[in-house]
This record gives structure tokens, C-alpha cells and sequence, in this order.
């Protein structure tokens, strides 16, 4: 699962649960959380320059595709909490890295969820697996430091 060592998140976005979001108890729906960590991922990119086009593919024709998802719940979020979503980029394959996300509530400071995504970068004519560009490599190997894994 994502790791649990805040101090190798350099990215904190912070929002707060809506009352659309949770259930008929007050809690917040479990996929909702997947939503949580897609918004952490957008601020991340944004954070380190990226812009997404209204195609939804990234500037510079970075075109990521979610490959798999794990999510493991530790607590329960309530309508009107004030979450801060942490992401960072834990390793970078050929043409894949992974996410990984800790979303804590910030006024408790409990940890809610840890959440790994894979993402693939897909060639925009063919939808086949294409090598990470360099510039998004290197943005990544900057902002992260020695806490990104380079897998060969």
C-alpha cells in the first residue's frame, strides 16, 4: 500500500466534504475517495507546471490512463470535514509511474485512506503504451528528489 511517511509528500491540497458526497448517515461514499485522490493528482500536475487541455490530455501531448486503483480505508470522513489530500509520485517506469496519495483529516489529523494509482502514458493515435516523455520525467525527478524510484 501508499507509504505512510508524510515527510516524502511534498504536495498537500486541501478541501473540504460536500453534503452530495456522503450518504444518508453523513459519511462520505467509499468511490468518492477515488475522487478525492483524480483531484490531488490535477493539483499535483498543476503545482509542477503542467496544464490540462480541455481534451483532457496534458500539455505536450501526455495523454495518462489510470491502469489500476488500491485503496484501503482506515476511517470515515463526515459531511463538512476539512481534508487535506497528500500526493506524491512514489516511482517512474518506461512509460508508467505510480501515485500515491494519504488523505488525512486536517483538523483530527486522523489518517482516513492510502491510495496507490498506476498511470500509463498512452500514444494520442494509437492508445498503446508510449515511453514518458523526458521534460515530464525530469519535472517529476525534481520536484520529488530522491523519494522517486527510477525503475528501468
Amino acid at each position: 500500500m501508499a507509504d505512510t511517511d508524510i515527510k516524502k509528500y511534498k504536495h498537500k491540497y486541501q478541501l473540504r466534504v460536500r453534503n452530495f458526497q456522503v450518504d444518508s448517515q453523513g459519511i462520505v461514499h467509499n468511490a468518492i475517495y477515488l475522487e478525492y485522490c483524480e483531484i490531488g493528482r490535477v493539483e499535483y500536475a498543476r503545482n509542477l507546471g503542467i496544464q490540462m487541455l480541455p481534451t483532457g490530455i496534458f500539455d505536450r501531448r501526455v495523454m495518462l490512463n489510470v491502469k489500476r486503483n488500491e485503496i484501503d480505508y482506515e476511517s470515515a470522513a463526515m459531511v463538512d470535514d476539512l481534508l487535506d489530500i497528500y500526493t506524491r509520485i512514489s516511482y517512474i517506469k518506461n512509460s508508467s509511474f505510480c501515485f500515491e496519495h494519504l488523505i488525512f483529516n486536517a483538523e483530527t489529523n486522523k489518517l482516513l485512506v492510502t491510495q496507490k494509482s498506476i498511470q500509463v502514458n498512452l500514444n494520442s493515435n494509437t492508445n498503446k503504451p508510449e515511453r514518458l516523455p523526458d521534460h515530464l520525467r525530469k519535472v517529476i525527478i525534481d520536484f520529488e528528489g530522491k523519494d522517486v524510484e527510477l525503475i528501468s
